[in-house]
C-alpha cells in the first residue's frame, strides 16, 4: 500500500503517475503523410523534368526529324517511363516508309530513335495497275499504269501474279516460293550496285529465275541458291562483253563460276 510523506515545505507530494502512451495511430499517419509526400514529389519530377524534351533521329534522309517524331506520337508530352519500343513502332506504321530499327532513352529526358527508310527498289503490274515494293515486298504505292512514269526506272518484277497487293502492307505472290525468291535476287542485286542496270526480274519459277540488264544482256539464274556466286560472275561476263562491243545476248548462269554467252540472233 503506497504512503505519501510531506517535503521539506509541508505539503504532500502527488502520487507517481505513468506518462500516458502516444495513440499507435500516430506512426501510421507520420508514415502514410511520407508516402504521399513522395507520391507528390514524383509526380512533380514526372511533370517537369521526366519527360521526353529532347528526340534525336538518326538514318533518316528523304524524311524529315518532324516527320518522323510526329509518325513516332512524340510530338505530344509523352513520360519518360512510359515510352517504349512496341508503342513506337505501332505508332510508325502509319508511315509505311519508315521502319525503327531501335530506340535509346537519355536520362531524364532524352530519346534517340534509329530508323530506316524504306527505298522503293521494284515495281509490279496487275491488270492495269502498277505496285511500288522495297526490297522486302512492302507495298509502297498503287497507281494506274498508264497516268504516272515517274517509277519507269525501277527494276519491273514480272512474272508474279499477286494475290494480294496493298499498300502499307507485304507483297503475297501467287505462287509459292515467288516473294522469298524475290526478296533474295533484289537483295544480291542490290548489294551488288547494278540495280541501275537491271530493267527486269523474272520470277514467275523461282527455280528459273531470270534478270534483263538495260542493254538486253539476259542472265538464267536457276534457283535463288548461290545468287552471289551467279550474280558476281554475270557482271564479270557481261562487264567484258560490253568492253569488245558486244550488244546484248543469253548468259546460262545456274552453274554458279560458269557462264555460257550465246549472242543475240541477227
Amino acid at each position: 500500500m503506497s504512503q505519501q510523506y510531506p517535503d521539506n515545505s509541508g505539503f504532500m507530494a502527488p502520487p507517481s503517475q505513468t506518462p500516458p502512451k502516444a495513440p499507435a495511430r500516430t506512426g501510421v499517419m507520420t508514415m502514410l503523410a511520407m508516402v504521399v509526400l513522395i507520391f507528390a514529389i514524383l509526380v512533380i519530377l514526372n511533370e517537369t523534368m521526366l519527360k521526353i524534351r529532347h528526340v534525336a533521329v538518326v538514318g533518316n534522309q528523304r524524311i524529315s526529324w518532324q516527320e518522323v517524331v510526329t509518325a513516332a506520337g512524340l510530338d505530344r508530352p509523352t513520360s519518360y517511363f512510359t515510352v517504349d519500343e512496341q508503342t513506337i513502332i505501332r505508332n510508325m506504321r502509319a508511315n509505311h516508309y519508315l521502319v525503327l530499327e531501335r530506340m535509346e532513352k537519355q536520362f531524364p529526358n532524352g530519346l534517340t530513335l534509329y530508323v530506316r527508310e524504306r527505298t522503293p527498289i521494284a515495281r509490279v503490274q496487275d491488270m492495269g495497275t502498277e505496285y511500288v515494293l522495297d526490297e522486302e515486298g512492302m507495298v509502297l504505292e498503287r497507281y494506274l499504269a498508264a497516268s504516272d512514269t515517274s517509277y519507269d526506272s525501277l527494276m519491273f518484277a514480272t512474272g508474279l501474279k499477286p494475290k494480294d497487293m496493298r499498300v502499307g502492307q507485304l507483297m503475297q505472290a501467287g505462287t509459292a516460293g515467288q516473294t522469298e525468291a524475290f526478296k533474295a535476287l533484289v537483295r544480291e542485286v542490290i548489294l551488288q550496285g547494278i540495280t541501275g542496270e537491271v530493267s527486269e526480274l523474272n520470277l514467275a519459277d523461282p527455280e528459273n529465275l531470270y534478270l534483263i540488264t538495260t542493254d538486253k544482256f539476259t542472265a538464267h539464274l536457276g534457283s535463288a541458291k548461290d545468287l552471289r556466286a551467279k550474280i558476281g560472275t554475270v557482271r564479270a561476263v557481261i562487264a567484258y562483253l560490253r568492253g569488245v562491243g558486244s550488244d546484248g545476248g543469253m548468259l546460262e548462269a545456274d552453274i554458279p563460276g560458269e557462264v555460257v554467252y550465246s549472242p543475240l540472233t541477227p
